[in-house]
């Protein structure tokens, strides 16, 4: 219909085509039709239809088909100008393609013969003869049978679906930027302005130094999708019964008991409201933070104010640092304008599911279709089901994960070790490789004199001396995609920090040092720190980072929580008698270990972001913040951290794992993480 070109072309005005998209568009389908959209689509009814539009049927079949492929992309109410032409573009597209399969299918004479045969064979009534020897008729014949190849090729495609193509990684700087627009409640694309050649070498600097603007909105986009969460937890629906001095102690043992819900209601009351509200309770959610005086003060958008701490009661099992969002209730007192805390928590945390449903199933990697600004692909419910499936059958497909690799000095890492752990998986190649770095014990650095041997020239020559190694192992360097996720040692941010922590995300290693290694191994994808796997209908993070002794150094004392632990330490204890409550084992009586990575999952989280910190404790690149936000949390989270044991913590649906070091004293560790039933397991290579 769209590519006859069998008419003259007619130019209409747009009020002639009024009436009749009012009827379609408007009328049956609730769209609102732009002045600069129905010129746009007057000119492409004038081109396909000619003169005698108004009378072909076939303007208003391409207006209903118009609409429904509209709707069927969400595209919202306003038909504009490049809506129509995408819209427009779609329909040829699919046209063609539904052309170019009816060619590629064209039966022999023979099987012609045999189809007519089976439709002569049918039941037909005497008044509807077939005949097949006009011109209109055999079109009509043709159309008919196209049709039906159509349906059975759609048939067979959602019978069949290939997880290669739902299997791809993700890193910082590909990754679809949203804005969150906190009035709209929703999520806004960002579009990539594309730069004419003259706008090159600017648009060059404009990638690399990020504007202002993105600095100014890094903490305010985290309180504010913090805050929405907050607000959808069923505890903060109703503030009839509220009494914030019991709030967070009830919450707190609600979630103890795993009950799953606060019993309790509770409200939120913004900063600039406690203005002349003196020796009253509130509840406040705020970014926790050191200000001039060297105090902590919460700040939210309505305002900032300084809070004493000194007889708050922090819940268990949380860390507490400077840049992450708190829940603090107390007392307001206007001498001094301070805030007296008596007790502190993070927000609760949101299961994936609730969190996809609240921002409407936003496809925000951009895996099912490519987001513009008239258009945002969302997350297919039905092919989530399938892909769901699909992953339940795929049994065998595994991720085999290290952490905390050193290749250069073969004294950390012998050959053999590694060849050792190749060799035990190459009978059974798995589906992905993980490699956490530094790949290298020193940091890479430009050198300052030409007498030895440069460190990129010997950092090149470690990756080609791992080539070597995998290219005995063909099964692997054929089947298996390796991931190489870089560290604080690796380039080029090494040169900078010399080892320290540098500005996240980090970008992938250099592209000049991989050469070797992408001829001998097929599928090999150097990402960034922290990137993304899209693998069927999971979502799995892969961090490289040791954040445990990061928030052990800057992470809050609290007076009144020091003073307790040293009163049950000053209580004196009889070595004659022991207490039946001391040989009781408790509920919360956990191994440091579990306790530990408990504490540091439930911290991340809850607060929806891979770095809770300010910016002055780890560096921020400002214009990609977004690929370090959890909204929503993901299904797994692999987040290797060499300072923490190994541990495997499911929360709020989210399972996270951390392989801990390759090298334990006379040992190699791995992870083996079975991705279709999410289960992993720890194995050792003794040497």
């Amino acid at each position: 219909m769209l590519n006859t070109g069998n008419v003259l072309p007619a130019k209409i005005q747009p009020p002639l085509l009024r009436p009749m998209a009012y009827r379609v568009l408007s009328k049956k389908y609730g769209l609102n039709i732009k002045s600069d959209g129905l010129a746009t689509l007057a000119g492409f009814v004038g081109n396909m239809f000619g003169m005698n539009w108004k009378k072909d049927p076939d303007t208003l079949q391409f207006l209903e088909r118009f609409a429904l492929l509209w709707r069927q992309q969400e595209r919202g109410l306003f038909v504009d100008d490049q809506g129509v032409r995408d819209v427009v573009n779609e329909m040829k597209e699919r046209e063609r393609a539904t052309v170019s399969a009816s060619l590629q299918q064209e039966p022999s004479k023979k099987s012609k013969s045999v189809t007519i045969d089976k439709m002569l064979n049918r039941e037909i009534p005497a008044s509807s003869p077939i005949r097949i020897s006009t011109e209109n008729d055999q079109i009509l014949v043709e159309n008919e049978t196209i049709e039906d190849q159509i349906d059975n090729e759609v048939a067979s495609d959602e019978e069949q679906l290939d997880w290669r193509n739902y299997f791809k990684v993700i890193n910082s700087s590909e990754q679809a930027k949203y804005s969150y627009d906190p009035v709209k409640l929703q999520f806004t694309f960002t579009p990539v302005k594309k730069s004419t050649p003259s706008e090159e070498f600017r648009s060059l600097i404009k990638d690399r130094v990020p504007d202002i603007n993105s600095n100014t909105s890094i903490f305010s986009n985290r309180f504010y999708l913090i805050r929405d969460r907050l607000l959808r937890n069923d505890s903060f629906q109703n503030a009839d019964d509220f009494n914030p001095l019991s709030s967070i102690a009830a919450m707190q043992q609600d979630l103890n008991n795993g009950s799953g819900e606060i019993s309790r209601a509770m409200s939120v009351t913004q900063i600039k409201n406690l203005l002349g509200r003196d020796g009253q309770n509130f509840l406040l959610l705020g970014l926790l933070s050191k200000n001039a005086k060297g105090g902590w003060s919460l700040e939210d958008p309505s305002g900032c104010i300084e809070i004493d701490i000194s007889q708050a009661y922090p819940t268990k099992g949380l860390y507490y640092v400077p840049g992450c969002v708190v829940l603090a209730e107390g007392i307001y007192f206007t001498v001094g304008h301070k805030f007296h805390v008596s007790s502190v928590t993070h927000p609760p945390g949101e299961r994936r599911e609730n969190t996809l449903e609240a921002i409407g199933n936003l496809d925000l990697l951009g895996l099912h279709g490519q987001a513009s600004s008239n258009y945002v692909a969302r997350l297919d419910k039905e092919l989530k089901i399938r892909l769901h499936l699909l992953e339940k059958e795929l049994t065998d497909h595994r991720f085999i994960i290290l952490g905390g690799v050193f290749i250069l000095g073969w004294n950390l890492i012998p050959w053999k070790h590694s060849s050792k752990v190749l060799t035990t998986i190459s009978d059974d190649p798995p589906t992905a490789i993980i490699l956490h770095g530094s790949f290298t014990a020193v940091p890479v650095h430009a050198s300052m004199s030409s007498r030895n041997v440069s460190s990129t020239t010997l950092y090149q020559s470690i990756f080609d001396d791992l080539a070597d190694l995998i290219s005995s192992f063909d099964e692997i360097a054929q089947n298996s995609t390796f991931v190489f996720v870089p560290g604080i040692n690796d380039p080029w941010g090494s040169t900078v920090s010399m080892g320290s922590a540098h500005a996240w995300p980090q970008q992938p290693v250099p592209s000049r040092f991989t050469q070797k290694l992408k001829r001998v191994c097929k599928d090999v994808i150097w990402a960034s720190n922290p990137t993304r796997l899209a693998y069927l209908s999971q979502e799995i993070v892969v961090v490289r980072d040791d954040i445990t002794d990061r928030l052990k150094r800057h992470s809050i004392a609290f007076p009144m929580e020091e003073l307790t632990q040293g009163i049950k330490l000053m209580e004196p204890k009889s070595d004659d008698a022991t207490s039946i409550s001391q040989l009781v084992k408790e509920n919360d009586q956990l191994p440091t270990r579990i306790r530990e990575s408990r504490k540091l999952v439930k911290t991340i989280l809850d607060q929806g972001h891979l770095s809770p910190f300010v910016t002055s404790v780890r560096p921020l690149v400002w214009n990609q913040d977004n690929a370090l936000t959890l909204h929503p949390v993901p299904s797994t989270l692999i987040f290797c951290d060499t300072t923490a044991p190994y541990f495997d913590v499911t929360y709020n649906g989210c399972k996270t794992i951390n392989p801990g070091k390759f090298i334990t004293g006379r040992r190699a560790r791995y992870l083996e993480y079975n991705l279709s039933q999410k289960k992993a397991s720890l194995e050792e290579l003794y040497f």
